[in-house]
């Protein structure tokens, strides 16, 4: 499967010192204590003025409280309390954040671990819905009784709008459950128009993904004394209702998942989770790939183990073209582990001072001091319903063409923070598709605490802003490649084609050393040209940075040299 895109950045890192990583050791924002247990987090324009504001679900199994929004400032900054709560209180477990209603607004969902009379009451799924610019005090939505952790939304059933999966179950009672997916009615959901799983199982968390990269969303249970299971959906869209993948590496005790992507040539689908060690387990964290049927049921990387792992992200730190590890703990440190190849450093190269009970974790440029418009261009088929973008985290999308065709907005929908985007099953994903979205090089790191004596943190990437301008020169180049990476001899520069305002230009390709030391510095002409080599044969082994300028203009990537 090739797939072009408007810039392809490749990256095989190595460890780097933790000085070099761009987050404080303390966080730069926290948010008043108040005894809010903090659980569920959610990154979204709520009250449409263009900023990321903060929603977060408290409660947990400790005390019932309130769903909460922080407004983002206009900066990137917050206010140190909530400016919205909702009427009504739960023990609220994790949220998700997408517009289920199409009408440009994004909702939240949220999962209510137990009932009001705590672990002998079981909990329930709610939908918070947006009134145009503030979501509404008390749920719209609310579903039968069952106990849940987790909530994530996806287009389940491939017609183009946002779904709710459900992780049902209690752990520490032992309480095994069905995984549930509320299907999307036109905006609304019901019980009697759900998916259910045909085997009782015991989920913390759930995410939907494209696993077998069929074009059609599985859905992914991480659990508590039972295996993690993936329920694949056929080539028509259905999700099957036995799973056909679960973990078989021994002492099954997770909490949290994420999904990532490596688009190359052999494109692959992988999984992230992180082990909690209080009721069982190692407490590690594990990476499972997806490369080849039969899939590998065993990790083929684990962390050491670090006790109650919960929070857990794929987030390019460094701007790399394979997401490194961030994640965290009860009463632990936030950690990144940079990607190294063939996993994740063992010794992480970042450690935060801070010891908190970090719960979820997310990333997002809230300052926009960094934000850059990208163009994805794929020349491929694809199959289903379903685009995934080169980078981990996606800022939001701006456009999509298929065929020269601009889709409305409402024929397509993408859930802020993630890089895949559902397209309504009317439209066929014929090439060319071209899609316009918004990424960050340098995003800010925020976790929310379930430790009632401790707020929510922002960690602000320390990294010098980076204006849009200064990166917009190569989405006029289309197809850009760059490989191999890692190189010995050449590096190879080429494109597909190149636009008539490249033609008359040149292209300057400097290699650095990450100090910031020019080793080459050299100029091409591009007239008439479709590709360029550089020799890298000089240059001893390690990490490199190469800036590409076109006129005033650059994209900085990464290079490793054997």
């Amino acid at each position: 499967m090739k797939r072009l895109v408007g810039f392809l950045t490749l990256l095989i890192a190595l460890h780097i010192n933790a000085q070099e990583i761009p987050f404080n050791q303390i966080p730069d924002w926290e948010s008043t204590a108040a005894g809010r247990i903090s659980t569920g987090l959610g990154l979204a324009d709520i009250n449409g003025d263009g900023w990321k504001d903060m929603i977060v679900a408290d409660g947990n199994d400790i005390q019932r409280q309130r769903l909460t929004v922080h407004y983002n400032l206009g900066d990137g900054n917050f206010n140190d309390t909530p400016d919205w709560q909702s009427d009504d209180i739960d023990y609220h477990g994790h949220l998700a954040v997408g517009d289920l209603n199409n009408d440009g607004w994004p909702d939240v969902a949220v999962s209510v671990y137990l009932g009001p009379g705590g672990f002998s009451e079981p909990g329930k799924l709610k939908v918070y819905y947006n009134q145009q610019g503030e979501l509404e005090s008390t749920p719209s939505f609310e579903s039968m009784p069952f106990y849940t952790f987790s909530c994530a939304m996806g287009d389940a059933d491939g017609d183009g709008d946002l779904d709710i999966g459900v992780a049902c179950g209690e752990p520490y009672e032992e309480i095994l459950d069905k995984g549930r997916i509320y299907y999307n009615d036109n905006g609304t959901f019901s019980d009697d128009n759900i998916w259910e799983s045909g085997i009782k199982m015991g989920p913390l968390d759930v995410e939907f993904g494209d696993i077998d990269l069929n074009g059609h969303l599985d859905i992914i249970f991480t659990c508590e004394a039972t295996p993690n299971y993936i329920y694949f959906a056929d080539d028509e869209g259905q999700i099957e209702s036995s799973p056909s993948w679960a973990s078989s590496d021994a002492g099954n005790y997770i909490n949290s998942v994420d999904v990532g992507y490596t688009l190359s040539d052999e494109p692959y689908a992988y999984l992230v989770m992180t082990g909690n060690d209080q009721l069982g387990g190692d407490g590690r964290v594990k990476r499972y790939d997806f490369k080849t049927v039969p899939y590998e049921t065993t990790p083929v990387w684990e962390s050491n183990p670090f006790g109650y792992g919960s929070g857990i992200l794929l987030y390019s730190v460094l701007w790399e073209s394979q997401p490194d590890l961030v994640y965290g703990g009860w009463w632990e440190p936030m950690k990144i582990a940079l990607h190294t190849g063939s996993g994740y450093e063992l010794n992480t190269s970042y450690t935060s001072s801070t010891n908190s009970v970090v719960e979820a974790i997310l990333v997002s440029d809230l300052g926009q001091e960094s934000m850059l418009d990208t163009t994805y261009l794929c020349t491929d088929t694809l199959p289903g319903n379903m685009i995934v973008l080169p980078h981990q985290v996606v800022e939001g999308v701006s456009g999509i063409s298929v065929q020269d065709v601009t889709l409305a907005p409402e024929q397509y929908k993408h859930i802020p923070g993630k890089n895949r985007i559902a397209v309504s099953d009317e439209i066929p994903l014929y090439p060319p598709i071209s899609v316009n979205y918004q990424h960050s090089p340098h995003g800010d790191i925020v976790i929310s605490n379930w430790d009632s004596q401790k707020g929510n943190y922002i960690f602000y990437n320390t990294n010098e802003p980076v204006g849009v301008d200064d990166h917009q020169a190569l989405r006029e180049i289309t197809g850009l490649q760059i490989f191999p990476n890692p190189a010995s001899d050449y590096i190879s520069i080429e494109f597909s084609t190149v636009e008539a305002q490249v033609k008359d230009g040149s292209l300057e390709v400097l290699v650095r050393e990450l100090s910031g030391k020019c080793l080459i510095n050299k100029d091409f002409d591009l007239a008439g040209n479709v590709g360029i080599q550089l020799d890298v044969g000089k240059l001893n082994s390690g990490l490199y940075l190469v800036d590409i300028h076109l006129g005033n203009n650059k994209y900085i990537h990464k290079l490793w040299v054997n």
